[in-house]
């Protein structure tokens, strides 16, 4: 299978596994000291799960559940808020001209 084929079915198993996570006992936020140790982490985190809560009830399911659009839909909520409200939190680090392609 190609990476292309296959790049969908990890991403919503990616979601359904991290979403099934944060609805059971992981927390939603990090507590204060993790605050002040990893700012930009919590910041992510904090995007994460009020982006995919926010989404699952208004589906009434996990993304993705019902097609690869939802949960690609989620994804692309999930960076816009990560760039609007971690962007400042957030070191910037450059990205690489050329991936590698192994």
């Amino acid at each position: 299978m190609r990476i292309a084929q296959t790049f969908p079915v990890l991403l919503f198993a990616a979601i359904t596994l991290l979403l099934t996570v944060s609805a059971g006992q992981a927390p939603a936020s990090c507590s204060v000291e993790q605050e002040e140790v990893q700012p930009c982490r919590c910041c992510k985190i904090r995007c994460w799960y009020n982006i995919a809560s926010a989404a699952t009830h208004e589906l009434g399911h996990v993304p993705g559940q019902a097609g690869e659009q939802e949960a690609l839909a989620t994804l692309r909520l999930i960076r816009a808020c990560m760039i609007s409200e971690c962007s400042n939190i957030c070191p910037m680090r450059a990205r690489p001209l050329f991936l590698s392609q192994h």
